[in-house]
């Protein structure tokens, strides 16, 4: 046999393949630093380990999320502002309907005028309906009106913040019928404004209750006082009362009613409470 036969017939001799699940321990030979496994990443969103004294969250680099700004602190101090006025605005909204006891009494009331559903169909619903606006007209009688939620923001000198022809819709408490018009409101803010829409929501709330037009004036005056702390406040209503209009002497006449805050001698605000 020729040297290069048996050179071509000659084969290298092949590692042995390692089986899956196998370590150099189990083949027979002592494990080296190279055979130890690569350590696994950290899980992406969880960053580098606690070590007990950091409890920032992680950015999931390895580092820390940059503390909030000042603008990302005011957006959610908005958002929680605006969240809130939702929430005012619901409540003034929704009015609880009227009782079924206060329907009934309604209902023998229309009675003893001497009217009778049966009778006349056009005064089936009377009594509910008449309940259901009497309810609502009364609302703050048995809900008191929340606090004017003042914005962040500090007045200047000589600065009046004023909101004209607030539509007003009151109840006379002497013969339970509506006297209507208009509220304007004057302040000289000292350090704290607010919506308008919270002045608007301000005399409607106020209003679900039934009292003199002296009253309603004054209070809404107060409120403003109490929770704006302005340098100065006035407040002037207009309106038309039906029990002038409708009985009696029957004349049609504009009431106007003011109310002034501010300045030495100026009566202070009375402490919320029950009416």
């Amino acid at each position: 046999m020729s040297p290069r036969r048996r050179r071509g017939g000659s084969r290298a001799r092949r590692e042995p393949t390692p089986t899956p699940g196998r370590g150099p321990a189990q083949e027979g030979r002592a494990p080296s630093p190279a055979d130890a496994p690569a350590p696994e990443p950290p899980p992406v969103g969880r960053g580098r380990p606690h070590n007990g004294r950091d409890r920032r969250p992680h950015d999931g680099r390895g580092g820390h999320p940059p503390e909030p700004s000042p603008e990302d602190e005011e957006e959610d101090l908005l958002e929680e502002e605006v969240r809130a006025h939702r929430e005012t605005a619901a409540d003034a909204r929704s009015a609880a309907g009227a009782s079924p006891q206060t329907v009934a009494s309604l209902t023998a009331f229309l009675r003893s005028l001497g009217i009778d559903p049966k009778r006349d169909p056009e005064y089936t619903v009377t009594a509910q309906l008449t309940a259901d606006c009497l309810a609502e007209r009364t609302a703050a009688l048995r809900r008191e009106p929340g606090p004017i939620r003042p914005s962040r923001y500090r007045g200047q000198p000589g600065e009046m913040v004023r909101l004209e022809r607030i539509p007003v819709y009151g109840m006379c408490p002497h013969h339970l019928v509506p006297y209507f018009g208009t509220a304007s409101v004057n302040y000289a803010p000292s350090d704290r404004i607010c919506g308008i829409g919270a002045i608007a929501r301000l005399v409607r709330e106020l209003s679900c209750v039934p009292q003199l037009q002296e009253r309603l004036t004054q209070a809404i005056a107060d409120s403003i006082e109490r929770d704006l702390e302005p340098l100065s406040v006035e407040v002037v209503v207009r309106a038309r009362h039906l029990c002038l209009e409708m009985r009696g002497v029957e004349q049609r006449a504009l009431f106007v009613t003011e109310a002034k805050r501010g300045g030495p001698g100026a009566p202070k605000p009375p402490a919320p409470g029950r009416r």
